[in-house]
C-alpha cells in the first residue's frame, strides 16, 4: 500500500510539473508574440527546464536571435539539441541554419547542418529545402565554402 501512495505522489508530482510546463509556455509565447522578449525569457526558460519541448525550441532561437536575451550560440545549441532530442523535430530546422551560417557563434558544421535540414525538408519545411539547395550550389553565404563542406 505504502508503494502505490509513493507511486501516486510522484505521478502527482509529474503531472504538476507538465502542467505548470504548459503554463509557463502559453505565457511566454504570448509575451513573445508581442515581442515583449524580456518577459518572455524567464517563462521560457522555467517551460524548458521542466521538459516543454517546444519551449525548449523557441528558447533555443530566442538564444540564437538575442531575444530578450544577449545572442549566445552556445545555449541556443543546448536547448535547439535538446528539443530535437525530446522528439520536437521542427527544431531540425532551426539548429540545421544555425550550424550551416554560424549565426551567434555556432561552430560552423555543414554535414550536421545537412542531415539536420534534410530531415526538416522532408517533413515539408521549405526553408530547409531552400538552404540545402542553395548549399549545394554554393550560393549566397555559402559561395566561399569548398565543395566538400557543402556536402
Amino acid at each position: 500500500m505504502l508503494n502505490f501512495i509513493k507511486a501516486l505522489v510522484t505521478l502527482n508530482s509529474a503531472m504538476a510539473e507538465k502542467v505548470r510546463s504548459i503554463i509557463a509556455y502559453d505565457e511566454a509565447l504570448a509575451f513573445h508574440g508581442r515581442r515583449e522578449y524580456a518577459k518572455a525569457l524567464p517563462l521560457m526558460i522555467e517551460a524548458a527546464q521542466l521538459g516543454n519541448p517546444q519551449a525548449m525550441s523557441l528558447l533555443g532561437s530566442m538564444y540564437l536571435l538575442g531575444q530578450g536575451v544577449k545572442e549566445n550560440g552556445s545555449e541556443a545549441t543546448k536547448w535547439l539539441v535538446a528539443a530535437v532530442d525530446a522528439g520536437f523535430d521542427e527544431a531540425s530546422s532551426v539548429l540545421g541554419m544555425a550550424y550551416a551560417t554560424g549565426k551567434a557563434g555556432v561552430p560552423v558544421d555543414h554535414p550536421k547542418a545537412r542531415r539536420l535540414l534534410e530531415i526538416a525538408a522532408a517533413k515539408g519545411d521549405t526553408q530547409s529545402a531552400r538552404m540545402l539547395e542553395m548549399m549545394e550550389k554554393g550560393e549566397g553565404i555559402f559561395k566561399k565554402a569548398s565543395r566538400a563542406h557543402r556536402r
